[in-house]
């Protein structure tokens, strides 16, 4: 996301939409009542037109919308904003009727609030900062098989690949096979690097297939250039790129992105559960408890708790974040995001055992 203009004290704030992360960061800032000014499509109709079904010439106009419905759709990246429209051309549009706004990549939005919480002024600014960091792929090789993790801000994106490469006693075209494989992996790595300026690449597995197919691309001509590493993992498949997400000794080579973080993150939770010290705390009124002893060093939120808590869980976030403690939210479709919720979507790990 780019900040192109700030005026909380004023209510208004201005980006433009640099990556799909940004949907969802925009999903949870922009609330019900709030106002959203915004390029978009309006059909208009003339006189004569009413009485024809689909009537009227589209046209781009300038609209401002107070907002009474969101839907974010994250396995379309879709977006979109209803409401009422509060400006707008008058000569071609009636205030006061209903509009809906698709945001897109590159959409210019100005988004006015009666006022800017703390909280969500430094929720726009973590989107910027999540724009500059590169984003990464995991790629798990087994044999003749592939699982490939986009990972973003808000989510990792999968993919697989899957060719029959024939086991050990079918040996005949073996190697041929093995290699159509190699090339087309190697594709489609390179088109996804492409499409989402992935810089550096992590392969991994099991066995020894990732050190063959580095191979490969040592031998293989380059459409670019791409940082690889090769891990170890006990597992294969999404738990392979899990696995690798969990390594700390990872993050500060490829950039941490908020999705490996909340891995990492609800681990270190489940781990303080499972070790029964009294290091870990969940649910609302366990994380109440805790923060009123100043005992919160990392709380993490489930986004669908905070939207439907907010008044609640606000006030309670701004309280550990001034008490020194880190306060995180992660998106309830993630990998992470799952496991919070089976905890009631808030959950924290504590500085000292309060019981």
């Amino acid at each position: 996301m780019n900040i192109i203009s700030a005026h909380p004290r004023q209510g208004k704030i201005t980006v433009r939409v640099d990556s799909l992360d940004d949907l969802w960061y925009l999903s949870q800032i922009v609330a019900e009542g709030d106002g959203l000014k915004a390029k978009s499509v309006r059909r208009i109709k003339e006189k004569d037109d009413k009485l024809r079904s689909g009537g009227g010439e589209r046209k781009t106009v300038t609209l401002t919308i107070t907002v009474d419905k969101k839907e974010f759709r994250s396995d379309a990246n879709t977006l979109r904003f209803s409401g009422t429209i509060a400006e707008g051309p008058e000569d071609v549009v009636s205030l006061g009727s209903h509009h809906t706004i698709n945001v897109e990549l590159d959409s210019v939005l100005t988004i006015i609030k009666q006022r800017w919480s703390k909280f969500d002024v430094e929720r726009i600014k973590e989107a910027e900062k999540e724009t500059l960091k590169p984003k990464f792929l995991v790629v798990v090789v087994d044999e003749g098989e592939a699982c490939l993790g986009l990972v973003r801000a808000s989510k990792i994106e999968y993919f697989d690949l899957s060719r029959n490469v024939g086991g050990k006693y079918v040996t005949q075209d073996r190697d041929s096979r093995r290699k159509d494989f190699y090339a087309e992996l190697r594709d489609f790595i390179f088109n996804v690097a492409d499409r989402e300026a992935v810089e550096n690449v992590v392969l991994a597995g099991a066995g020894f297939e990732k050190e063959n197919f580095m191979r490969y691309l040592s031998d293989a001509p380059s459409k670019r250039d791409l940082k690889f590493v090769v891990e170890n993992t006990g597992s294969s498949g999404r738990r392979g790129v899990v696995e690798v997400l969990k390594r700390a000794s990872l993050s500060t080579m490829l950039g941490e992105l908020n999705a490996a973080r909340d891995i990492r993150f609800i681990e270190e939770v489940l781990e303080q559960i499972g070790r029964g010290n009294g290091r870990a705390a969940y649910g609302v009124k366990e994380i109440q408890k805790a923060a009123s002893y100043g005992a919160i060093e990392k709380l993490l939120v489930s986004d669908r708790l905070f939207l439907a808590e907010r008044a609640t869980l606000e006030p309670l976030m701004l309280d550990v974040k001034a008490k020194a403690g880190l306060v995180h939210i992660i998106n309830h479709e993630s990998e992470a995001g799952a496991q919070l919720e089976s905890l009631g979507g808030i959950a924290a790990v504590l500085r000292f055992n309060i019981q």
